[in-house]
């Protein structure tokens, strides 16, 4: 069984392992949360931007389009949660909310997260190219936020240098995967 199909079916393994759906929500967001944090850690500085590439987006799209809007929300309010508090969860091992040049980024991933998994609680994620439309909906939030917030650490005419256009070829190809796991798997789960 893949990863994509493990992901994609653990929200229904749970809820049969904890008859209380209290319980299956709260493990499935944990779950979630270290996905994420794992996804966090695959993590590239940029010497000529604050911002790092980052496994992050990746992850944030496979949890939205496979669990949709609830849980993968839950998820990832939980994961920024636990980076608040001081857990080293988000890119490099880094913890704690700060409002820096990469806070717009956690932020849009928030808000992103529950637009595709809204989507894909539509039908969005049955097909590859319904996928891979929710997914570059979900970029564009994160991009979005990540510009926003990075235009208040650096001069606006740079923002799209250092925090949009290192990053368009790597969104492509996080993304075109994140479909495919998630068209894929969509015959596993009930949606």
């Amino acid at each position: 069984m893949t990863t994509s199909n493990s992901l994609a079916l653990l929200p229904q393994i749970l809820s049969k392992l904890f008859p209380n759906s209290l319980l299956a929500t709260i493990m499935a967001a944990f779950t979630g949360s270290l996905w994420l944090a794992m996804t966090a850690q695959l993590s590239i500085p940029l010497s000529f931007t604050p911002v790092p590439i980052t496994g992050q987006t990746f992850g944030v799209a496979v949890l939205a389009l496979l669990w949709g809007r609830k849980q993968a929300t839950a998820s990832m309010a939980l994961y920024l949660i636990e980076g608040a508090v001081g857990l080293p969860v988000f890119a490099q091992g880094k913890a704690f909310l700060s409002f820096g040049p990469t806070a717009g980024y956690l932020i849009g991933m928030l808000m992103a997260t529950w637009l595709v998994g809204g989507l894909a609680d539509k039908g969005f994620a049955k097909t590859f190219k319904g996928a891979l439309a929710s997914v570059y909906v979900g970029s564009f939030v994160i991009f979005l936020g990540g510009a926003l917030g990075l235009s208040l650490f650096v001069p606006t005419e740079k923002v799209l240098a250092l925090g949009v256009l290192p990053f368009l070829i790597g969104d492509f190809v996080k993304n075109t995967l994140a479909a495919g796991f998630a068209s894929s798997s969509h015959h596993l789960t009930k949606k």
